[in-house]
């Protein structure tokens, strides 16, 4: 098993996936120029979509998975995308080294941030990701994702904000 942020293949039968409570999993998927199919599955808490603290240039997670596939043949323009069920900005309360993090970002919009009801900042990091998809060139249009909040059905979703300590959700993603 590998423990990574983001995990990418080429190989028809390979399932990959990303196993999150509360934050953001995006799955990718497209053909690089030669015809070859290429997925990821992708993990995006505000450090991953951030890139803070990463050691390496080049943004967050899903524009480093995203550069991937361009360098090896694909166009942004072609991806289908999706964000998986996630804590939202109704419940995402962060601190100001969160918003700063993101605001270093391009695709950064100040109505990604608001004020919650303890008067804390709270953060929308679906939002902030799909700004980021469409900052990179990848079309609206093909965007599946799902707007659930983790913390808000605690009938279906786990959440670790919510004191889920072990339960967690997979975004996976193969080639046929």
């Amino acid at each position: 098993m590998v423990e990574a942020d983001g995990l990418w293949t080429c190989r028809p039968g390979v399932r990959i996936g990303v196993r999150v409570a509360d934050c953001v999993p995006v799955l990718l998927a497209g053909l690089l120029i030669d015809g070859t199919p290429w997925v990821a599955s992708l993990h995006a808490g505000w450090r991953g979509a951030t890139g803070h603290g990463d050691p390496e240039p080049g943004g967050g997670i899903l524009r480093r998975g995203v550069a991937r596939f361009l360098a090896m043949g694909g166009n942004p323009r072609d991806l289908v995308w999706a964000c998986g069920p996630a804590i939202q900005l109704c419940h995402f309360e962060v601190g100001p080294e969160v918003i700063e993090a993101a605001r270093q970002d391009p695709a950064w919009r100040d109505d990604l941030r608001s004020t919650g009801p303890s008067g804390k900042a709270h953060l929308d990091l679906r939002g902030f990701l799909k700004a980021q998809a469409l900052d990179l060139g990848m079309d609206p249009a093909k965007d599946g994702s799902v707007a659930l909040c983790t913390m808000c059905r605690p009938d279906l979703l786990y959440s670790y904000r919510r004191g889920d300590a072990t339960g967690r959700q997979w975004g996976w993603i193969e080639i046929g």
